[in-house]
Order: C-alpha cells, then sequence, then structure tokens
C-alpha cells in the first residue's frame, strides 16, 4: 500500500514540487479546502498534509482526526492557526519554510521606510496633480512634504531581530542610519554584533524614527502595539507592519493617525486579510498599504511552495523532517516513522 500525500493549499497553475514525490510510492490529492470537516474527509487517511498553517484550521480536532500523518508541511513562514501542542501529542511533525523570502521582506520593510521618509506618494501625487511642477519650488514642497530628514540622521528601532529583522537592521546600516533593537530571546552581544544598540522596548519607542516590526505572532506579540505604544513614539516617527497584521491592535493603529500620534505607517498585514472597504486605512494618504506581499519575488516563490513538499519526502523516507517547529516530537516520531536499518 503506497503513500497518500494531500496538498490542501494547491494554488492553480503552480509548481509544489510534485516531481519529487516520484518514486516513493505515493499517490498526490490537490486542492484548496478551507472548511474543517472538508479537510478531515479529505485527509483522514493521509501520510502527509501540504496546507498554508497560517490560514487554514489545524486545531486540535483536525489533527485528532489525522490517523496515519506523519507531517503536516506548511507553506509559509507563519504557522499562526497550527495546534502545534496537539501535533506533538499525536506525533506528527509539523514544519514550516523559516528561509524564504527573508531579502524580500527585509527589503520590503527598507523600501516602506524610504518611501515614507522621503514622503514619495505625498511629492507624487503633487507632481501628477501639477501642484508642483518644478522642483526648485520650495514653497509647494514645503506645504506637501515638510518635514523630510536624512535618512543617516535618524534611527531605525527593529522588534524581533531574527532573520528577517537582522537583515533589515543590516540594510538599514547600510544607508548610513543608526538602529536600536529590542529582542528578550537574543543575547546582547549578539545584537551588537550586528551594529545593533540593544535597548528596552520603551526606549525604543521614544527613540526610534522609524519602527519595524518583525515577530511571530502568540500569546506573547498578540496586540504588542496599542495606543499606549503608539502614545509613546515620536509625532514624526513612522510604523512599519511585515509580521502579523494580529501583532497590532489595528483600532488603536487607526486611532494613532488619526491624532497624528505618529506621522504614518507602511503597512503590508492586516487583521482581516483581504481588508474591508470601509477600513479607514484605506483612505488615509500617509499610510502605505501593501496587501500581503512583501513575500513575493520570483525566486521566492519558488521556495515557498516547493520546500514543503522537501519536508514530505523526508518524512516518507523516514527522515525527521529539517525544518519541524515541533522538535519535542522527534524521538517519538523517529520510533513510530524512521528509518529501520
Amino acid at each position: 500500500m503506497g503513500f497518500k500525500v494531500v496538498n490542501i493549499g494547491k494554488t492553480p497553475g503552480v509548481d509544489f514540487g510534485e516531481e519529487l514525490l516520484l518514486g516513493l510510492d505515493a499517490s498526490l490529492l490537490s486542492g484548496f479546502w478551507m472548511d474543517e470537516d472538508e479537510i478531515i474527509t479529505q485527509c483522514r487517511d493521509a501520510d502527509a498534509l501540504i496546507g498554508i498553517v497560517s490560514y487554514q484550521p489545524f486545531n486540535r480536532r483536525l489533527i485528532g482526526s489525522l490517523k496515519r500523518c506523519r507531517v503536516i508541511a506548511g507553506i509559509g513562514i507563519g504557522y499562526d492557526k497550527t495546534d502545534v501542542e496537539a501535533a506533538t501529542e499525536y506525533g506528527i511533525a509539523v514544519t514550516n519554510v523559516p528561509d524564504y523570502c527573508l531579502d524580500e521582506v527585509s527589503g520590503h520593510a527598507v523600501a516602506m521606510m524610504l518611501a515614507l521618509g522621503r514622503r514619495l506618494l505625498e511629492i507624487d501625487r503633487a507632481v501628477r496633480e501639477r501642484r508642483v511642477v518644478f522642483t526648485l519650488d520650495k514653497k509647494a514642497l514645503d506645504e506637501i512634504a515638510r518635514p523630510i530628514f536624512r535618512m543617516r540622521d535618524q534611527t531605525l528601532g527593529i522588534v524581533g531581530l531574527g532573520k528577517i529583522g537582522t537583515l533589515t537592521a543590516l540594510k538599514a546600516r547600510g544607508l548610513g542610519m543608526r538602529v536600536v533593537g529590542y529582542d528578550p530571546y537574543v543575547l546582547k552581544p549578539v545584537i551588537e554584533s550586528r551594529g545593533v544598540i540593544p535597548v528596552e522596548f520603551e526606549r525604543l519607542l521614544n527613540e526610534s524614527d522609524f519602527i519595524s516590526l518583525h515577530v511571530p505572532l502568540n500569546g506573547e506579540t498578540k496586540n504588542m502595539f496599542g495606543y499606549e505604544q503608539f502614545r509613546k513614539m515620536k509625532r514624526t516617527a513612522y510604523f512599519i507592519n511585515t509580521a502579523r497584521g494580529g501583532c497590532v491592535d489595528q483600532a488603536a493603529l487607526i486611532r494613532a493617525l488619526q491624532e497624528r500620534l505618529i506621522a504614518g505607517a507602511g503597512i503590508d498585514v492586516t487583521l482581516d486579510e483581504p481588508m474591508k472597504e470601509d477600513n479607514p486605512l484605506l483612505g488615509m494618504s500617509n499610510v502605505i498599504l501593501t496587501g500581503h506581499s512583501a513575500w513575493y519575488s520570483l525566486t521566492s516563490e519558488i521556495d515557498l511552495y516547493q520546500r514543503p513538499m522537501t519536508q514530505v519526502c523526508q518524512a516518507l523516507r523516514g527522515e525527521f523532517p529539517a525544518y519541524s517547529v515541533n522538535p519535542d516530537v522527534k524521538d517519538r516520531w523517529i520510533a513510530r516513522w524512521g528509518k529501520k536499518d
């Protein structure tokens, strides 16, 4: 009896590395399902699953219904909707793609910072509307773009110094910026080795001209930025979020922008995706919205969709998946599924 692999996050026209299954005596069922009961029906006898573990409902009930599953291979970095504890209890490895889109998201954050700091959107609109017709029209520029500061005189505060946060810091250092960082899970000497000044969260809020958020969404980081945090920022500061919408109290962000507690924001991720049509952020000229596209490039797209299949193939060969986010399951997993010499 061969293996059954189910891809419940299949996107039409996308190569998920299906050819990697050749020679493994595996059948593949692909589709896109969001309903919990439907997923259970399709997957209860699967040996491996591929899915969008930050959106599809990999809860305890669903995981408990999987009778033969070795691995849930996630598409993406985050795994917000997955009960990893339940998967560990049931002896299932959960994987993500931790090293994809690092350059893309860090570059996106820096691009937002430059666009906001240089007031590019406002100036672009003014030129198109003929309110600024010549670069030496200082009066018009003052009215439209003031204040603009020299980037090398600015401080970037990075919250979360994992892979993407660190790359963002290095790119900002390349612009000559002072970079401060807060991450209670990274040792101070390690932070300093990256050219970043380690600071407490309150100091970062007070000193930063830009704040870029790079943390996972979990119980500790949910609504990490609320009204009080925005109130402590400089009124000339910009807030950038390429992490997860749930890390920010969206109502508080909207209020802070409406009250001009901060100068503007660059938002790639929101609480509701896609955004609702009546979301006030859509009407704000000092906000850049990019619809959760920071991850995208031609190269990262290949990594995103094909690397989960490498984890499936490892699991089916009896090798513990390299990208497991629940290493506590490893000993039990190997005892049950591991290669037999």
